[in-house]
């Protein structure tokens, strides 16, 4: 399948891009859900709003999917955005491996001018550089991100703290940003 496939989500309906959706399963009676599903693969592609698969959930729509009574484990939601998250790090963390990004406030700032970064990593715990960002961003489209704590961020790249991280654009960023959608429509609660 493409990247820029359309499905229509089985929750809602609604008609979205792949690869902004999660892959829902059945396996030996459990539902499970997919955050590494290649776009190639078979099961329930649905989007990746909380709310819409907790009301999926409570109201049995996936049982009615697959057509036989599911055993979701009681963590099954905090396992979903856990998964999400530890992928976002783990790419974060190839992406330093691969020399693609920028560690700090004066190399963050330098990419932006330089138009070659499209995710900027925040630390959650920051206030001040958001704003700082934001200016300096203009209407570019780049994806700006206050998921993680500053240790969160450190680690996935091998350092103590880390405030600010940015990536540089390439097609690994292109997936990183796909994901991080991913985890903030899921954290939109």
């Amino acid at each position: 399948m493409h990247a820029t496939h359309k499905l229509s989500c089985s929750l809602t309906g609604n008609i979205l891009y792949i690869k902004r959706m999660l892959l829902f399963r059945e396996m030996n009676g459990y539902l499970v859900c997919d955050v590494n599903a290649k776009l190639n693969e078979k099961g329930i592609w649905c989007n990746s709003s909380r709310c819409d698969i907790e009301t999926a959930i409570r109201n049995q729509v996936f049982d009615k999917i697959f057509k036989k009574k599911l055993k979701i484990q009681g963590s099954f939601i905090a396992s979903i955005e856990s998964n999400l998250k530890l992928k976002v790090l783990n790419l974060i963390g190839l992406s330093k491996k691969a020399g693609l990004l920028e560690i700090g406030y004066d190399k963050v700032v330098k990419g932006l001018k330089n138009n070659n970064v499209d995710v900027i990593l925040i630390a959650k715990e920051d206030n001040k550089l958001n704003n700082t960002f934001v200016k300096i961003m203009d209407d570019r489209k780049i994806l700006l991100n206050k998921s993680f704590s500053r240790v969160e961020i450190g680690k996935a790249i091998g350092y103590k703290n880390v405030l600010c991280a940015a990536l540089i654009t390439s097609d690994l960023s292109a997936t990183l940003k796909s994901d991080f959608y991913k985890l903030m429509r899921f954290q939109l609660n």
